[in-house]
This record gives structure tokens, sequence and C-alpha cells, in this order.
């Protein structure tokens, strides 16, 4: 069965590219209304894009500079993060409220009959229903109405860092695989919502800066919020049902009771967060970056002996705090807050760890290299010296020379004679060796060489005259008479 994949792009018109004076990040134009941005077609997702999104990757832009530290290469990638929220009525206080959030669309919850716009953000790059049609206001009114109990759990909320080095269209397809895993492995339907920060409305807010502030007001504009968000935070909200989607009757079924058993849950997570790992680190390859995403705590890495004891997390700062040590920096040029210094001293901490371990780690690796080297060239030459006697003892119980002669050809070992033992017994006269009468021949050296041709046998290289003129003659050495 093939399903239509249907696309609404935003009614903004094309705009010319810009630069963001905050992140200098350039920004490409968006594409015109009704231009088609992913295929027609697809099979086994019903998807509808919003806001289609082709700005490069953010942070990464033609001419950056990536460090070339070799610490970094063991470092893991700062997109490490994949959070699994549980979204129940004790601490959720509305499912639509929360899908309009992800969204950045206008839902009216029939619960709690209020209405939740969220129609105005522009990080919403991407919006994409999977196993599940695209109606979330309708959809995530199901799923609250499925519920009766006061403590139901409506819905997971799997929250995943992206690697900004990725562009906008390999982020899609990485986050569409990975929620077809979750439904073909545990019948999970999602919604997924790619954020990136700063991604629409830069371009409005660099003209209102060249415009001035006080002409034609009674009061001065607010200034721009260069603090709201870190264009390097690109994540994406997979929210998702805790009941499966029939399709025959569009209504929520059975209960998804895998990830909420205490034995099975665990380890329903942890092999969540290891696809996960795959899938991301097999794009960072693609693409070719050094680092890779790691999913694992410090402690566990350490036990693996993939990174140094000690290490330190760093706490999180929160969105308030993150947008005052932001504000610092760009009136200071620091963050000097008390967190933010913290922050600091910790990572600072953390890469004298690294850099000191990685140095350990090259001189235990190379001293083991040694070690190994070494025993291999011990075995090597005490299997050699057993082939040596072993020959030596054929050579020995060889009773004709035409026998004793093929086992020495068959020997694969040089010093299986023992040349200078023999060169000794010879000089001692202890060795009767018989010469060939054939083969002995005394050479004149002054009319003949050892590669003069044998009489009756013509030469190999014969000259003509021709050549015998042209080729260069001996010089005659001249003596002197009476000289001493």
């Amino acid at each position: 069965m093939v399903i239509s994949i249907r696309f609404v792009v935003t009614e903004r018109e094309m705009q010319p590219q810009c630069l963001c004076r905050s992140s200098k990040i350039p920004v490409r134009p968006m594409a015109a209304k009704g231009a088609p941005t992913e295929p027609e077609k697809a099979k086994g997702a019903v998807t509808q894009l919003r806001g289609s999104c082709r700005a490069p990757a953010a942070g990464f832009f033609p001419g950056a500079r990536v460090g070339t530290r070799h610490h970094l290469l063991a470092m893991r990638h700062k997109a490490s993060r994949l959070e699994v929220k549980i979204r129940n009525r004790a601490n959720t206080a509305s499912i639509v409220a929360a899908a309009a959030y992800c969204a950045g669309g206008r839902y009216r919850c029939d619960r709690t009959e209020r209405v939740k716009n969220y129609s105005r953000r522009r990080d919403v790059v991407s919006v994409e229903s999977i196993k599940m049609p695209h109606d979330p206001e309708r959809i995530w009114n199901f799923a609250s109405a499925s519920e009766k109990h006061p403590r139901a759990r409506l819905a997971r909320e799997i929250l995943v860092s992206l690697p900004h080095e990725l562009p906008l269209e390999t982020q899609r397809v990485l986050v569409r695989g990975f929620c077809l895993w979750l439904h073909d492995r545990y019948r999970i339907s999602s919604m997924a919502a790619i954020h990136h920060p700063l991604a629409h409305g830069v371009d409005d807010e660099v003209v209102a800066d060249m415009i001035p502030q006080t002409e034609g007001r009674k009061k001065p504009a607010k200034p721009r919020k260069d603090e709201r968000g870190n264009a390097l935070n690109q994540h994406v909200h997979i929210l998702c049902p805790t009941r499966v989607w029939d399709e025959e009757t569009q209504r929520f079924g059975r209960k998804i009771r895998d990830l909420d058993d205490v034995k099975t849950g665990p380890e329903c997570v942890q092999q969540i967060r290891e696809e996960w790992q795959r899938r991301v680190n097999r794009q960072l390859e693609k693409a070719g970056v050094a680092t890779r995403v790691d999913l694992r705590s410090y402690e566990a890495a350490a036990l693996a002996g993939d990174a140094p004891d000690g290490l330190t997390p760093q706490t999180k700062l929160g969105p308030r705090n993150a947008a005052r040590g932001r504000r610092r920096e760009l009136e200071t040029g620091s963050d000097d807050t008390y967190l933010g210094q913290a922050r600091a001293k910790t990572r600072a901490a953390n890469e004298a760890l690294w850099e000191s371990w990685l140095i350990l780690r090259d001189a235990e690796r190379e001293k083991a290299r040694l070690e190994r080297s070494q025993r291999i060239a011990a075995e090597t030459e005490a299997a050699r010296k057993a082939e040596v006697i072993k020959d030596k003892a054929k050579i020995g119980v060889a009773e004709t020379t035409t026998a004793r002669a093929d086992v020495i050809e068959a020997a694969p070992h040089l010093d299986a004679l023992d040349p200078w033992q023999a060169a000794i017994s010879w000089a001692e006269g202890r060795l009767k060796a018989d010469i060939d009468p054939e083969s002995d021949k005394t050479i004149d050296l002054e009319n003949e060489t050892v590669a003069t041709p044998q009489p009756k046998q013509p030469p190999k290289f014969a000259m003509n005259e021709r050549a015998k003129k042209c080729a260069w003659r001996p010089r005659q050495r001249q003596r002197v008479r009476g000289g001493g």
C-alpha cells in the first residue's frame, strides 16, 4: 500500500540571503509557495511537512575550522542527548497543548475547552506524523479521551539533540527512519517536530535593526533579543501516544506495556538509545565528522575503558540561566555569571583529564605493542630453532648423498647446515668435500673470466665490425722506462 504525502509551505515570499548578526550563520531563502521539497510518495509513513527550511546546518559554514587537538577525537559529540519523558496528567495539563508547542500550531483541547496557539514560533522547521494521520488536533484529542484514569500516562516524549553538522534533509531522513524503527519494534506511532533556533525571521530582525528606533515613536522599541536561543541547539521532539493506532477503526486500541514494565522498561529505553546512537554515528561518519555521539554515562564509559575516571558532568542551566549567560557574553565578552564560571571550571578540569588520560593511553598502547612484538619475535625464533634441529636430524640420518642433497634443498632455513661450523671444520681438515672434476676448472686471468663461454659454444653477444669500430677502445697503460 502506498500512502501519499502532503506538503504545506508557509506563505512567506522569497527573501534574499541574509546573515544573522549574532550567530553569523548564512540563511538561504525558503522554497516558493507550492514547490515540493520532498518526494511525492513514500512507503510506510503518513507525513505532512510544515515550514521547510533551506538553511545550512547551523554553526557549519564554508571556511569554518574545527579544532585539531587530538583529544577532541576521543571526546563525545555535544549532541549526545536522548531523554524519554513521561507525559501524564500530573505533569501535563493538556497533551493537546504539548502537541501544539512541539508542532508550532493552534490546537483546541476538547477536555479543557481551551485553545493553545503557538503558530508564531519560528524555530519549527519540520513536522511529520509517522504511522498515523497527520491531524494533530484530532489525534491528540483522541489520545486524551482514551485515558480515563486521573493519573493516566498520556504520551511519551523523546527529546533528542541533532548534530548541527548534518543538513536538514539528512536530519529529517534520520528522524523518520528512527520513528519507523520505533513502530516496527514496539508498535509506537509518533509525531516528530524538528526545531532549529534562529531558523525563521532572522532577516526581519536584521532589517528592524537598520530602522531608527526613536523616529516617529513615543517609546523606544524593545531591543532585539540576541540571547533568545543558541543556533547550535538543534533538536527534535518525538511525541508518542501510549496506545496502538488502529487503521481500521481510526481510533487508539490496546495499551503498549513494554515500556511501562519495571523489568522490560529500562531494557527498551536502553535499546532505543543504542539504536539512535548507531544511526546518528553512521550519518556522522558519512559526513566526515570526527566526533561521535556517545549516550553512555561517564561512569559506564570509564568502566569500558573509553573515558578517564573522575569526569564531572556539567549541571543543567535551564533557559533563564542560559539566556543570562549569553547576554553577559554579548555585553562583556565572557560569561562571568556564577553558573557560567562553574561550568567553565568543570569543562577545564574535564579537558585536563582527557588530555592526561590520552597521553597515558598512548604510552600504554606503545608499551603493549613493543611487548607483543618481542613476544612474537621470541616465539618465532624458538619455532625456527626447533625446525633447524629437525632439519639437522634429517640430514644426519640421510644414507646417500642424493637423499642428503634433497633434504638440504627442502630445508627452509638458511642455517640448517650451519655454514660457520662447516667452514671451521673444512679449515681444520675434518671435512672432506668431494670436488666434481667436470665443474672444477682453472681460469686464466689474462685471457678469460668466469663469464667467458666454453669452447664450441657461440657467445651470448657477438659484436659486428661496425660495432667494434664505434666502440671505445680500452685505454692502454703507458709504461716509462727507467721509472722507479
